[in-house]
Formats: C-alpha cells, sequence, structure tokens
C-alpha cells in the first residue's frame, strides 16, 4: 500500500475565524520539524489580519489552505483506505500577495508551507490561479517571508543546521517538490564570518552615528534602495514596506549605525541578535507564558549575530564607507559577545557577496527562487 492523501478541499480565509483557521492549519505543517523556527506568533497573527499593516493590505492577500484525508492506495484494487479515527489534516498553505508596484503581472507566494505530497503542492498553486488570474497575475514568484527583503528562496542544502532569525527554512523534500511544478530563477548564499576579537576602529570619510530603531526606520529610502539593489527582481522597499520590517525586525532587540558625510546620510547598517534558537525553544510565543519568556531572554547573551541589511549610496562607494561601516558592524558582534555574524541570503554573483567575500566571510546555505506561468 502507498501513503498519501485523498479528499482534498481547498479554502479561503475571508473572515476572522477563517484567518485563525488558516494560521492554524499553517503552524501544524512544520510543527514537529525539530528545525523549524516558527516566527513570533502574535506578530505574524497581527500582520494577517486586515488593517493593521498598510503595506500587506495594499496587496490584498490571498490566504490559502489545503486540508485532506490521510490514507493508504490499494496497490492492487485501487481506491483508498483510511482508518476510522482519520481525520483531515493540513497539507499546504500559503499566502498570495499582488504588489500594485509591479506592473509585470506577477504575484508573490510568500509563507509557503506543505506536507511531502506533490498533489497537495499542485492542488494549492490551482486553487489560487482563479483569483490571480482575476487580479491581471499570470506568473507566481517565490516562495517568500511576507515581504521579499525580509527573506526569500527554498533552502537547498544544510539541513542540519538550525537556520538563522530572518532566514528561509523548509524541510528537505520540499525543493524536489517546487521543482515539479516551478522553474528556478536565481539563487542565493548565506554567509558567515568568524567574530574573533575586537574590530579596528572603523576609520574614513564618514561619521558612525548609532540609531534605534525608530530612527531607522525613516532613514531616506534612497539607501534602502541601496541597501537591496542585489535583488533587482523586486521593488525597492517604499514607506509602506520600510514601516512593515522595522515593525517586524524591531520587536528585537537591534542595534543601528548611520553613515553620514557632512548632514548627508550615505549609508547605514542594521544589526540584531540571532534569537532563532529561543523562538525555537518558546514554540514561537504561541503558548502565552512562552512570550514573557521570550521578551526577557531576547535580552540576554547569544552567541550569534545577524547583520539584516547595509549598503552605501552608489554616489559614495569606493571611498571606504561600506569598510567603515563593516568595521562597526564586526566591532558591535565583538561588544555583544557574538562569535558569529551571519548576513544575507545574498545572490551568489551581486556586489554585496563580493563584499563579504572578500572581507572574509564564508558561504553557507544556498537557496532558490522559482517561477511558474498561471
Amino acid at each position: 500500500m502507498l501513503h498519501g492523501y485523498f479528499n482534498y478541499t481547498s479554502q479561503m480565509a475571508e473572515d476572522r475565524w477563517a484567518r485563525g483557521t488558516f494560521l492554524r492549519r499553517w503552524w501544524h505543517i512544520y510543527a514537529r520539524d525539530p528545525r523549524w523556527v516558527p516566527p513570533f506568533y502574535p506578530q505574524l497573527r497581527h500582520a494577517l489580519q486586515p488593517g493593521r499593516t498598510p503595506h500587506l493590505d495594499r496587496q490584498a492577500p490571498l490566504l490559502i489552505h489545503l486540508e485532506a484525508l490521510p490514507g493508504r492506495r490499494r496497490s492492487d484494487q485501487g481506491g483508498w483506505t483510511t482508518s476510522g479515527l482519520a481525520m483531515e489534516e493540513g497539507v499546504a498553505a500559503a499566502v498570495f500577495l499582488v504588489d500594485p508596484r509591479r506592473q509585470d503581472r506577477t504575484a508573490h507566494l510568500a509563507l509557503l508551507r506543505c506536507v511531502n505530497d506533490e498533489e497537495s503542492l499542485e492542488r494549492l498553486l490551482a486553487a489560487a490561479m482563479e483569483p490571480l488570474w482575476a487580479r491581471g497575475c499570470r506568473r507566481i514568484l517565490g516562495p517568500m517571508a511576507l515581504s521579499p527583503h525580509l527573506h526569500q528562496g527554498l533552502l537547498q542544502d544544510h539541513f542540519h543546521l538550525l537556520p538563522p532569525l530572518h532566514t528561509p527554512y523548509n524541510p528537505p523534500y520540499l525543493p524536489e517538490l517546487v521543482e515539479g511544478l516551478m522553474e528556478p530563477v536565481s539563487t542565493a548564499r548565506l554567509f558567515e564570518v568568524a567574530v574573533s576579537g575586537p574590530a579596528e576602529r572603523p576609520e574614513g570619510p564618514a561619521r558612525l552615528v548609532p540609531c534605534t530603531a525608530a530612527e531607522l526606520a525613516t532613514v531616506p529610502l534612497s539607501l534602502w534602495a541601496a541597501a537591496t539593489a542585489d535583488w533587482g527582481d523586486f521593488p525597492a522597499p517604499d514607506a509602506p514596506e520600510v514601516a512593515f520590517l522595522s515593525q517586524w525586525v524591531g520587536i528585537w532587540p537591534v542595534w543601528g549605525w548611520l553613515a553620514v558625510v557632512g548632514e548627508q546620510p550615505v549609508g547605514f547598517v542594521w544589526l540584531q541578535p540571532d534569537l532563532a534558537a529561543q523562538l525555537r525553544r518558546a514554540r514561537g510565543g504561541r503558548p502565552l507564558p512562552w512570550r514573557w519568556w521570550l521578551r526577557w531572554r531576547s535580552r540576554r547573551p547569544v552567541s550569534a549575530g545577524r547583520l539584516l541589511w547595509g549598503g552605501v549610496l552608489p554616489a559614495w562607494r569606493g571611498q571606504g564607507i561600506g569598510t567603515q561601516l563593516w568595521q562597526q558592524a564586526l566591532a558591535t558582534a565583538w561588544e555583544q559577545g557574538w562569535r558569529t555574524l551571519t548576513v544575507g541570503p545574498l545572490p551568489e554573483s551581486s556586489p554585496g557577496a563580493g563584499f563579504l567575500q572578500k572581507r572574509g566571510a564564508s558561504p553557507r546555505q544556498r537557496y532558490a527562487l522559482y517561477a511558474t506561468e498561471l
């Protein structure tokens, strides 16, 4: 007998009750995976509620999940058998986003979750086809987070490692399922550098000013465009998206530095402790007592950090400002007790990847982004 699923039903969340069901089904698909780092549950629930996040509201999210009965197919007689205690399970879920800033009729596939069953993934994409066609979309690109500038792609290797905070994770079977239905369009790498001692004193033409999360959220959009230029397939963050990104990562401690020449901001870098292990232990704060623990634990020392975003305006590159910011990032990492700092993922052939490798960062996990025509 072959194990699988039958009696598939697709559900689109259109009210508060249905959104709660979607989130429960979505959460449970990876809940038993020991390497999955869940997002902070209250934050995700808040983001998926209409009227709470302008960046998502303008994309009119489609929250779709599939349910099916687990069973065993009889290879000799055909048909399915199941025990009398079998109940419908969530087998696939995703959020489909249509960014009005795009002009190429492409929808984003966000927060993809799927069991090891190709038919579940195929039916999920099929369930989204009609509503996406009605909105003028002819292509799906993904998977990614609720913003592609938070993270994007499917993990391709190093499945035994705990994924750093704000990086993609999926079980080892998922790339093969996705490649049966979608085509890879780009690859990226996570980079890691060892923080082995105090960094050199940052020297250069810019003055480095420490910034809070609220202050970094107000840096000029041109700096955000510079920091995300390696991802040319996506619109540069505008004010609503910057607000979303700032709120999403700002729930945990952050350290930011703004590079200023005269009175002009010309670059910035944004760092955060890697709280992946803590989020996994607390199950994303879904149990209420663990939320209080996470609030406390997030302000205690950890051994690793994340460089979330950083960049220099094109007109000011080649003058040592990027090196200043990098040295400041390493100095901050050392002061916080971090022994490793991860950056990315970044496209493998991008200028950002080249900058990091020249400064001793090593490529680690690999990711792939996929697309399919509707």
